[in-house]
Parts: structure tokens; sequence; C-alpha cells
């Protein structure tokens, strides 16, 4: 008696989709507004271009966020969590670099002493925001953008 099982791909689909894709292209847009207009460059006037994005750390949070982006666009099953993940780690990285006001390490807060401008709040509170609702989406319709893989057995 041979078991018969039937592919099933899990696929995002519908509306979750197309809102999970507009937030995860969003976050990418206010990355790379955050460091050309809303901070890096426009603060630093010895940053040059290359160098402000080819650090590891905004290079990696670029890459994490296209990956999720793509992922989403392809509609792969491991999109919403992948882009929960990387919505959680922008939303901590973002807290300890700018957030908690005692600089620490590499970290440059925008309140006492490193004081941040209007911009730079603006760009902060966009992009754990938009985080925030990508955490949100991906983890209210979880169910609605991925399913569980289920087989069928035949007897």
């Amino acid at each position: 008696m041979p078991t018969h099982i039937t592919p099933h791909t899990d696929k995002p689909s519908g509306r979750p989709t197309r809102l999970l894709l507009a937030l995860t292209g969003g976050l990418l847009a206010l990355l790379v507004l955050n460091l050309a207009i809303f901070d890096d460059l426009r603060v630093d006037p010895s940053a040059g271009v290359l160098e402000t994005f080819a650090k590891p750390q905004h290079l990696s949070s670029l890459v994490a966020v296209l990956i999720a982006a793509a992922l989403v666009a392809f509609k792969h099953r491991s999109a919403a969590r992948v882009a929960v993940t990387v919505a959680w780690i922008e939303i901590v990285a973002f807290v300890f670099f700018h957030v908690i006001p005692v600089e620490v390490g590499p970290s440059k807060p925008y309140w006492g002493d490193g004081t941040g401008d209007a911009l730079q709040w603006v760009g902060l509170v966009s992009i754990l925001a938009v985080s925030a609702a990508i955490v949100r989406v991906a983890g209210r319709s979880s169910t609605a953008i991925v399913t569980p893989a289920v087989a069928s057995l035949r007897s």
C-alpha cells in the first residue's frame, strides 16, 4: 500500500502579502533615507557615501531588509518569519544605537550630550514605526500569510 504525499507549497497570498511587501519596501527606503538625508551623510561632513553605506551595520541592515522584501515578493513560505525577524533586529539595533541615552560602544544617542535634531528623530521614529507595523502585520495574519505544510495521505 503506497503512501502518496501531495506536494503543497505554502506561499503568502492576498492582501497581507501586498501590505507586508509595501512595509518592507518602505523600511528599505527609510533606511536609505536615514543614511543619506536624516542622519549620517547630512550630519557628518567628513562622511563619504561609499564609506557610509559600506559600514557593516548599515550594509547588513540594508541587505537583510532587501532579502526579506525579496522573499515576500516571491511569496516564499518563510517570508513572514524572515520579515518579522529583520524588523525586530532593526528595532533592537535602532533602540540600542540611538534611544538609550548613554553612549555605549559605537552608539550615538539622540538625546543627552549627543542630542539629535528633528530630522534624526523623524528618521528614527519612522523606522521604528514601520518595523513595528511589519511585526504586527506579519504576526497578526501569520495564518493568512503562511500556513503550515500539510501532507495528504491516501490509503
